[in-house]
């Protein structure tokens, strides 16, 4: 077993340690009074959290929870929400220092919610195995655990975080944040997708080190493997979900084991296959109904929203990895790239003078 790491909370409660977790923590939420006044008064509210951590007086607030709809996955999504502060300075504050010690054993081709890593580094994987390891992506096994964040017992993540931390004040704010939720890890925390890798973590290594899997990728809770052989898949498949049973976890069964000469991967957004990459159907028909709405507001001389055009350069950006050619060049001649950009760089300019009277 590895060495447990210690002194952890000590680095935590640094004063410019905290206010680095405020800075982080107000991301893209310069616009919420709370945060303004925060912000305004920066040293102030460090302090008040510094104290809160060396007297072990924090508490979770109560949640607000919103129901919404996911037009990608088509489900309904219950989201839990806290205040900025002091809860998601404090989140932004245990993560921060103990995030040496999730990415320490972390698989690397784990790329969900890891800063760095992302759908680039998926996409790379997936499509770097396809062209030029036909041997061992003969077939392919998708596979997706149910109700994931929801089912996460608390009892054995805290298990799994006693193997690596030995500071007992970490170990017990951390015990703190898990049980702020009644039951599994709630969608909305920041802490939420950090513990939820953690947690697989042990996974990834199962089925690298003892089922011998040569190409294997997870995102969050949607993995993919590859082999050269269909029998291995199928044997993969029970293993996983017998040690899944018994991480308190369970598989969809919605399973599927194909050959990737004749089906297409769909993965990240993207469709593989050998030698080139779609875009997902239901993402093309989202571009393409954007690119539409822009047209028209161009033919028409109206004023294009600034989340239209985010949304359309961010999917354009997508498009760019897949194999568009043509329908590239049919955009490029309708529509004036840099008029979008001017619309999303006046709106930046506008947020950054509204942070810099804030601040």
């Amino acid at each position: 077993m590895p060495k447990r790491i210690g002194h952890l909370y000590e680095k935590m409660c640094e004063r410019e340690n905290i206010k680095q977790a405020i800075l982080c923590a107000a991301q893209n939420k310069h616009k919420r009074k709370e945060v303004k006044y925060v912000l305004g008064h920066i040293d102030e509210f460090a302090g008040k959290i510094q104290c809160m951590l060396k007297n072990q007086s924090y508490k979770p607030s109560k949640y607000r929870i919103r129901t919404i709809y996911d037009s990608r996955s088509k489900k309904y999504r219950q989201i839990c929400s806290l205040p900025f502060y002091p809860d998601q300075i404090v989140f932004w504050c245990v993560i921060n220092t103990i995030k040496p010690v999730i990415m320490r054993g972390m698989y690397e081709w784990c790329c969900g919610s890891v800063p760095g890593r992302g759908i680039k580094l998926g996409y790379r994987a997936v499509k770097r195995w396809l062209d030029c390891d036909w041997k061992n992506t003969k077939y392919c096994l998708k596979l997706d655990i149910h109700h994931f964040y929801q089912s996460v017992p608390h009892d054995k993540l805290m298990a799994a975080f006693h193997h690596k931390i030995k500071d007992a004040k970490m170990l017990q704010l951390i015990k703190t944040v898990i049980d702020s939720s009644p039951e599994g890890l709630p969608i909305g925390n920041y802490t939420s997708q950090w513990f939820a890798n953690f947690y697989l973590e042990p996974l990834d290594h199962y089925i690298k080190q003892d089922l011998h899997i040569k190409r294997y990728v997870r995102y969050v809770d949607d993995m993919v493997l590859f082999s050269h052989s269909k029998k291995q898949l199928h044997k993969a498949l029970k293993a996983i979900t017998e040690y899944l049973k018994g991480m308190g976890l369970t598989l969809k069964g919605n399973y599927q084991i194909f050959p990737t000469k004749s089906r297409a991967v769909d993965f990240l957004g993207f469709q593989f296959r050998r030698g080139y990459v779609k875009l997902r159907k239901s993402d093309f028909l989202r571009l393409y109904r954007q690119y539409r709405k822009i047209r028209k507001c161009l033919k028409h001389m109206k004023q294009i929203q600034f989340k239209t055009a985010a949304g359309f350069i961010s999917r354009l950006g997508q498009l760019k990895h897949c194999n568009s050619y043509w329908f590239r060049q049919r955009i490029s001649k309708n529509i004036n790239i840099i008029v979008l950009k001017r619309v999303i760089a006046d709106e930046s300019k506008r947020q950054c003078k509204t942070c810099g009277a804030i601040i």
